[in-house]
């Protein structure tokens, strides 16, 4: 898809936030890579797989110790309002 959110949008906001011209692989469905070497994984909504497979991720990626998040998040820090998404979370 011309603009797909995982392929296209993301990677474009990480360029521009980061200035530099980012390594940056995809995979889709059942698919997950050995992750050695990986520094940030962005993971989708996970909506073509179940919760079990999303956690044994997350705990392959934390034994790892190479961040995980989602694309909500990444595209909220890129964009520069994370903290405003977050500050509902935040004790007064």
């Amino acid at each position: 898809i011309e603009d797909d959110i995982g392929r296209v949008k993301i990677p474009n906001l990480l360029k521009k936030k980061t200035g530099k011209n980012l390594i940056i692989e995809n995979y889709a469905g059942h698919d997950f890579p050995n992750i050695e070497g990986y520094k940030l994984i962005i993971h989708c909504g996970a909506c073509m797989t179940n919760r079990r497979e999303l956690l044994s991720r997350i705990l392959t990626a934390n034994k790892k110790e190479i961040p995980i998040t989602n694309y909500g998040v990444a595209i909220s820090y890129c964009l520069d309002i994370l903290s405003r998404a977050v500050k509902i979370f935040e004790n007064n």
